[in-house]
């Protein structure tokens, strides 16, 4: 997995957002995620979730930021390769944007150890005044650094004395994004048609069953969105989609084929009511369950 290839970078995104989602909702801060850029004296913001907060800071998708004064350069940093690690470091350009702010080669490399101890690095208003972050790494199966994941927010949200325990939130974000990917990329193209095909299948035998095919679909090891883009793409329809045209299909057939009411069938069809089989049947069908009956050919 190469952090600078686009296709990786959308695999990162498209398959880690909801539980970037989920860090944003426990911690109630703005997460988000990064990559090492291409001058490898930056980083690059892929992807923000804001906070909960009625003030707080949030780093836009695309912002590049310096690697010695923020958590998650910090984060990139302390997994490089030693040799990589002490070569990026003499070639930063060390600014001074507050008074906390690592300015010396050295010092820097000293404090980067930390990472490999509690496995999270903070930020305590080294880039911007009254503004903390803490950031862990994304590591392949090799715990090569991918992407940095952190959380931030203005110092009255995030005080100093709370970034470890939102730091070993964040670390444990990190190490499941990790496995996703590794879980993704170690699929060959065979496997993913499988488990396409598989959950085509389940969705076919089970589709009246809403709670079952969401319980099958959250269980698999891609993200809901990246398992959807996949299964899109070789069906030309979203998993979702696919149970409503399936239950909508058996619902004309007992429209068409029964003396069954139409509350008796959206019982059969699993709805709650009446009224929500109604208004789904009109979306989908652009009629009324009561009115595709009465339209329907007589023998």
């Amino acid at each position: 997995m190469d952090p600078l290839d686009p296709k990786f970078q959308t695999l990162l995104v498209e398959n880690c957002l909801d539980l970037l989602s989920s860090l944003r909702d426990k911690t109630r801060l703005t997460a988000a995620i990064a990559v090492l850029a291409e001058d490898a004296a930056h980083g690059v913001v892929l992807a923000s979730l804001p906070g909960m907060a009625d003030h707080g800071y949030v780093p836009r998708v695309g912002f590049r930021f310096h690697l010695h004064c923020t958590a998650p350069g910090k984060a990139l940093l302390a997994l490089l390769a030693p040799a990589d690690r002490k070569r990026i470091v003499e070639k930063l350009e060390f600014k001074r944007f507050t008074k906390r702010t690592l300015c010396d080669p050295k010092e820097l490399l000293d404090h980067l150890k930390s990472f490999s101890q509690n496995g999270y690095i903070p930020d305590v208003g080294e880039y911007v005044e009254g503004v903390n972050c803490v950031a862990s790494c994304i590591c392949d199966g090799d715990a090569h650094p991918l992407a940095a994941v952190w959380v931030t927010s203005l110092a009255v949200e995030l005080p100093e004395g709370q970034l470890a325990r939102h730091g070993k939130y964040v670390r444990a974000t990190a190490k499941e994004m990790g496995a996703r990917l590794l879980n993704v990329s170690s699929s060959s193209t065979a496997q993913i048609h499988f488990a396409m095909e598989q959950a085509k299948r389940f969705i076919e035998q089970n589709f009246q069953d809403e709670a079952a095919v969401r319980s099958y679909l959250q269980s698999t090891a891609m993200s809901e969105s990246w398992f959807r883009r996949l299964f899109r793409e070789k069906y030309g329809i979203a998993p979702v989609s696919l149970r409503l045209r399936l239950l909508h299909e058996r619902a004309q057939r007992l429209l068409l084929n029964t003396n069954l009411t139409i509350k008796e069938i959206s019982f059969q069809l699993g709805y709650d009511s009446q009224n929500y089989f109604s208004r789904a049947f009109k979306k989908s069908e652009g009629m009324s369950p009561a009115h595709f009956r009465e339209r329907a050919p007589r023998a």
